[in-house]
């Protein structure tokens, strides 16, 4: 049995582009509102405080809880903050396995991978290059193959 969580650099960039989305919002509204200061200041304070929320609460929180496990007849992934979610794929009924990398080959923990299965498919979603290499060659050993 393995357990791979989600990597830390991705939520640490989805924090950033979260600021930046906030600081750029915020410039924006900064010099097209300037004739209407309160409405200015409401909308600077709602996109400082939803970054704020997001960065400091919900994606430490939703990164904490996402993981895998892999053992040696199924793939299990737990997620999910209020309402925790389990979903579980027996290998033998994955139909093939589609990989997809962010950029510089998943660098900052955007790789994902899905297994396609009779009816669905399961994600396995911010895999770090180290867990993804080892999950898809431990895939492989299991007689599930990628399928580009």
């Amino acid at each position: 049995m393995k357990e791979y969580h989600a990597d830390t650099a991705a939520r640490t960039l989805l924090q950033l582009l979260v600021c930046l989305a906030a600081a750029l919002l915020s410039a924006a509204a900064l010099s097209l509102l300037a004739p209407w200061r309160i409405l200015m200041w409401i909308l600077i304070t709602v996109f400082v405080g939803t970054a704020g929320i997001l960065c400091g609460v919900c994606l430490p929180l939703l990164f904490s809880h996402l993981r895998a496990v892999v053992t040696s007849s199924q793939v299990t992934v737990y997620s999910g903050v209020l309402m925790h979610r389990e979903q579980s794929v027996r290998l033998d009924r994955v139909q093939f396995v589609q990989l997809l990398t962010g950029p510089a080959d998943g660098i900052f923990g955007l790789n994902f991978i899905i297994l396609h299965v009779y009816g669905g498919q399961l994600m396995l979603l911010f895999l770090s290059r180290k867990d993804r290499i080892e999950l898809m060659q431990s895939l492989a050993q299991r007689g599930v193959f990628y399928a580009p």
